[in-house]
């Protein structure tokens, strides 16, 4: 039997560090095995003792009043349940007040062989799983974690339950410090899968500097030892010898249960005659009628074969051609009447032996199909089952692949898993759910590899075709401190992110037309309209109006962009004019007639669609490829590679307090966010609910994204701030 569970181990005694770190470890009444837990709270200005010790107090209660007949799913969801509930009404109250994104926690029970786990935050939590083949599977689960619950919020901070099997050999480690960093994987593996856990958590601490806030927890599944394990004593009569030995007689006790009716026929009539005169009666009937069937058999087939020659030559012929069908018929009604006949004058137990010979090859021939049926069948699941089994390992060692911070191999174990999924069979409505579910976790781990997060129900805060069923939005501002959208009815419409409502505003109007992009300055939003030209709304006296900036003749203007009471308008070119961006000074009456702002560059910008400025300003092509200009000239800067490519980007979007930089995908509906400073690719968010993207917002100060999507205002949390 297996032994019991052991555990280790090891937290800094700093009292600063200890004063934000919680570490519990206990057993649990009256079973073999463990709940324990282990939280961090990272900010520094706030008191986070109220929190830890809330934590303390319910996982102790657990280990206290766990119970001999528990069921530990069952006991540790209720468990969280209520904590998730406690903890809910203190932050209500005001009891504690910690940033969510500040609360790193793990809290699990290992019991039964079982192991269910929950948590917030980041952490460091390996799995390590021991294969038959005494290799080691290594998971990350705290991604798994963040993964299901990329946004969490007080009203549930552990709302995500992970459950598996824990296997003679397995081992768990979970830390407050990201070991790999400190510790090489393939040495960190070595100490805890061979270590016990009390020796593993001083191991890992050596490779730590002194007072380094360090806390961890290991579990440790062992192995059968020598002692427990009885010595194998070999069994005469299953020994690999004895097999050998038996094979013969194996092999022909097999053969006898084979049905053969040729040496059931010939045993009977070679059977030797017994005392009694009915015996040898039923041998002499027998073999007159095995004899008597042949020659019929033998007559028959002849029979057929001439009929057909003769029966070929005349359909041959167009004379003859009638006649044949006709004799044709008369010779099958004969030979029918002919056999019925032969068979009636047989003696009545002749014709039941002859039945009965019929019978038997029937169903021998049925027999024989079966089986062959059911080995083609067995031997196609089997190939079946290998597929699967294939594609599972490819993924294992995708996932394995990651923890080692390998994308390029985890992108191409991936993909080959999907090669692999695409040449299943879908022959059946089970096969076809299973390639389903496979390729579902495959394009999770691909969302995990490309830092997507994705958004499968969006909160909407307002739908404009509440207000008219073909209204359509065509670009969000926030001016005047509140959220607006430009309709496709040339009209503005007020956002109430509170009543999730959209309210038309009232505005002297102009001629101005449907809004194509617009930017706020202060308390004026400017925009470019379908006249083309530029319009502005102005919410200091609520009216809609259209300026004097205007694109010239063989012009044409995607995108312009407000900054320090300046107006710079982006001309991809064409028509005989060259790509360009152009500056509008202000003036008394508006704005002067502009200047060209470019004055070198080297890239082409005739597919350029967007641009932003953060005093550079940079100018987004279509194809994805955003283009830096410093004080008129072009610099280098260079976005990092994004998966999928970006093919159709529509707009983006930063200004001079923001660290990133925004990029709009329509078609993929998705947001890609790159780090400003090094171009290096955060994170993607995605929603297929995103049906028709126009426009986005991005408000760092509450970490919120707003996105308009055909008539739909949706916000989303920014996990990257």
């Amino acid at each position: 039997m297996n032994q019991p569970l052991k555990a280790g181990t090891y937290q800094d005694s700093a009292p600063e560090h200890m004063e934000r770190t919680l570490l519990v470890l206990k057993g649990l009444d009256g079973r073999d095995g463990f709940v324990f837990c282990l939280a961090y709270i990272e900010g520094k200005r706030v008191q986070p003792r109220e929190f830890l010790d809330l934590l303390r107090d319910h996982v102790e209660r657990l280990g206290r009043g766990f119970g001999v007949d528990a069921n530990p799913q069952h006991r540790f969801e209720q468990f969280l349940r209520a904590l998730n509930e406690q903890i809910a009404q203190k932050v209500k109250s005001g009891f504690f007040e910690i940033p969510i994104e500040d609360v790193n926690a793990l809290i699990g029970i290992a019991c039964d062989g079982q192991m269910f786990l929950s948590g917030t935050g980041d952490l460091t939590a390996l799995f390590l799983h021991r294969k038959p083949s005494n290799q080691y599977q290594v998971y990350n689960l705290f991604r798994s974690i963040q993964t299901e619950q990329s946004l969490p919020t007080w009203e549930k901070i552990f709302a995500v339950v992970l459950d598996g099997d824990l296997h003679p050999g397995d081992a768990f480690c979970v830390a407050n410090r990201e070991l790999q960093r400190f510790i090489a994987q393939d040495e960190l593996n070595t100490v805890l899968a061979t270590l016990p856990p009390t020796g593993a958590v001083e191991k890992i601490r050596q490779y730590f500097p002194y007072s380094s806030n360090l806390a961890l927890v290991t579990l440790q599944m062992p192995l059968l030892s020598a002692i427990e394990t009885p010595a194998a004593q070999p069994l005469t009569g299953v020994s690999v010898e004895h097999l050998e030995d038996t094979r013969a007689e194996t092999e022909r006790l097999l053969e006898d249960q084979r049905p053969r009716l040729s040496q059931l026929l010939l045993s009977l009539i070679k059977r030797k005659p017994g005392t009694s005169g009915e015996q040898n009666s039923l041998r002499r009937r027998l073999s007159a009628v095995v004899l008597s069937s042949l020659r019929v058999v033998g007559r028959m087939l002849w029979g057929i074969v001439s009929w057909f020659r003769r029966l070929s030559g005349k359909m041959i012929r167009k004379e003859s051609r009638s006649h044949a069908v006709a004799d044709t018929k008369q010779r099958a009604d004969e030979w029918i009447r002919s056999i019925l006949g032969r068979f009636n004058g047989l003696p009545k137990t002749s014709r039941y032996l002859v039945v009965a010979a019929v019978g038997v090859v029937a169903l021998l021939a049925v027999s024989v199909t079966a089986v062959q049926h059911n080995r083609t069948v067995s031997q196609d699941e089997e190939s079946y089952q290998a597929q699967v089994a294939a594609i599972r390992d490819k993924k294992d060692q995708g996932d394995a692949a990651i923890i080692y911070h390998d994308e390029n191999r985890a992108r191409s174990l991936y993909t080959e898993a999907l090669s692999l999924i695409d040449a299943l069979a879908t022959d059946t409505a089970e096969r076809t759910q299973n390639a389903t579910q496979l390729r579902a976790s495959i394009a999770t781990a691909f969302d995990q590899l490309r830092h997507v997060v994705n958004f499968p129900d969006p909160p909407i805060i307002a739908d404009l075709s509440s207000v008219s069923p073909t209204l359509t939005g065509r670009a969000l501002v926030r001016v005047n401190s509140f959220l607006a959208v430009f309709g496709s009815d040339k009209a503005l419409y007020r956002i109430d992110t509170t009543t999730k409502s959209a309210t038309k505003v009232e505005t002297t109007d102009g001629e101005v037309g449907v809004a194509m992009q617009a930017s706020v300055d202060d308390d004026v939003a400017y925009f470019l309209d379908d006249r083309p030209g530029v319009s502005k709304f102005d919410a200091t006296n609520m009216s809609l109006q259209i300026t004097g900036v205007a694109p010239g003749d063989n012009m044409r203007w995607t995108d312009l962009v407000t900054y320090n009471g300046k107006l710079y308008v982006l001309s991809p070119g064409g028509g005989g004019t060259d790509s360009q961006i152009i500056k509008f000074n202000p003036t008394s009456s508006g704005f002067d007639g502009g200047t060209n702002w470019i004055r070198a560059k080297s890239t082409d910008l005739s597919d350029a669609v967007s641009l932003a400025i953060d005093a550079t300003i940079f100018v987004l092509k279509q194809d994805g490829k955003i283009v830096r200009f410093v004080s008129g000239s072009e610099v280098g800067w260079d976005a990092q590679a994004v998966d999928p490519a970006v093919t159709q980007a529509s707009e983006i979007k930063t200004d001079t307090e923001s660290k990133f930089v925004y990029v709009l995908e329509p078609a993929t509906q998705r947001l890609i966010v790159y780090n400003k400073d090094s171009g290096a690719f955060v994170v993607q968010y995605r929603s297929d609910a995103w049906s028709g993207l126009r426009d986005f917002l991005v408000d760092e100060q509450t970490k919120t994204v707003y996105l308009l999507a055909g008539a739909k205002v949706y916000s989303i949390q920014a996990s990257h701030l």
